[in-house]
């Protein structure tokens, strides 16, 4: 499934396992069981959800049509991108830029097409625009043969499902948005895009066993955690994802919501970014071998790629060298690995056998249980997201502005 290796964030020499065993990291680990036993938290209670036949009615649409932000589509969109790579009926609609919204608009038939119009709230901005616009293409239609999809608790978006007789799911109030992939916000999307969703259920309770672990060196979530805690208070504030595997690049766009907003509080927190390899080690290695030291690389890498072949070329001295296509990526990862180590930029590697449901249902899983942990190190509610509540009151009062 995956493997997680943390060698060079102690071969670099910043922190040690003194220097581990000196953080509390068993009060941090106790905390959140607490949290999650009493149902405080809900993200893992939620991938032991048996009932996955209410899902099975959403199948069978040509087009799959997601309509929402941050947490109600992140999710969906890393783990649809990362195990169906090649496959192009599914629109995200995630924004309310008019060129992109419209865009995919005009080419996609709603006739042919189940939508799915996710917000927690239901009072999202961007995602009440966007359900507004579907709204009037499909009134002109002369008789709508897809489908529309609410899951929401609440507000205006609540109201229209009920008013217009749409078929709505909810979210659990204990599982925040972001948190939310592993509930009908994520199963009922992927399920009709002929995602297999009990194994990535499998593969999140396959996790959640091994994080149940107290002891750290066999908790790759409770470890990871705390590693980059260390070098957070160590002015390396910046965790950069390093994918090789270009399929995991809206894996980025999840993480970083995240991470993002469940640590940025009071001052804390760490910067989330995302590189792809190979292709950033010629646009942003040279600032991390040679930048400023105020960063951790995560690399992930897969021991098996879907599509491989065999190849022959010639090197710059004409020499004939004969391999795997696949040996290419996985020798520059390799050599960025050892590069960026003996320049002393600390790194850890996650190796997932083959990007497949179970793969990413674990990633996602031990990164939601990783957060869990560095909120209870960090003394803050991981949970929330106070400060971003000020743009849009301001963003209201702007729009309605004369």
């Amino acid at each position: 499934m995956l493997s997680y290796d943390y060698k060079n964030a102690l071969e670099v020499g910043e922190i040690s396992f003194e220097d581990i065993s000196r953080v509390d990291f068993t009060n941090a680990y106790s905390k959140l069981m607490e949290k999650l036993d009493n149902g405080v938290v809900g993200f893992r209670e939620a991938i032991y959800d048996e009932s996955l036949d209410k899902y099975e009615s959403l199948n069978g649409y040509k087009n799959v049509v997601v309509v929402g932000m941050g947490g109600s589509i992140l999710g969906t969109m890393a783990i649809y991108y990362a195990i169906s790579p090649f496959n192009n009926n599914a629109y995200f609609i995630d924004n309310s830029d008019p060129e992109k919204t419209l865009s995919i608009l005009k080419k996609v038939d709603l006739n042919e097409s189940i939508i799915y119009i996710i917000s927690k709230s239901g009072n999202t901005l961007e995602t009440l625009v966007n359900y507004y616009l579907i709204k009037k293409r499909i009134e002109k239609l002369n008789s709508f043969k897809g489908k529309v999809v609410f899951i929401t608790n609440g507000g205006k978006l609540k109201r229209e499902a009920d008013k217009n007789n749409y078929d709505t799911f909810s979210i659990p109030e204990n599982v925040p948005g972001r948190f939310s992939v592993f509930t009908a916000v994520g199963l009922a999307p992927l399920c009709s895009l002929g995602i297999d969703i009990s194994k990535i259920l499998k593969g999140a309770r396959e996790m959640d066993k091994i994080c149940q672990n107290e002891d750290i060196l066999k908790n790759p979530a409770l470890l990871n955690g705390v590693i980059h805690y260390l070098y957070d208070k160590r002015g390396k504030d910046i965790s950069v994802i390093m994918s090789y595997v270009e399929s995991l690049r809206y894996f980025g766009g999840w993480y970083k919501q995240l991470i993002g907003e469940s640590l940025g509080k009071n001052g804390n927190g760490i910067t989330p970014l995302l590189s792809i390899g190979a292709k950033d080690q010629h646009s942003l290695l040279q600032l991390y071998m040679d930048g400023k030291k105020d960063k951790i690389i995560t690399f992930i890498v897969a021991k098996k790629y879907r599509l491989d072949e065999e190849i022959e070329f010639e090197d710059i001295n004409d020499e004939k060298i004969s391999c795997k296509y696949s040996d290419i990526i996985k020798h520059q990862q390799k050599a960025t690995e050892i590069a960026l180590t003996n320049n002393g930029v600390p790194n850890v590697r996650i190796t997932l056998d083959e990007i497949n449901e179970m793969a990413m249902g674990a990633l996602l899983y031990m990164y939601e249980m990783q957060v869990g942990f560095m909120g209870e190190l960090y003394n803050i509610n991981a949970y929330n997201q106070p400060a971003v509540e000020e743009e849009k009151k301001i963003c209201w009062r702007l729009i309605k502005q004369p």
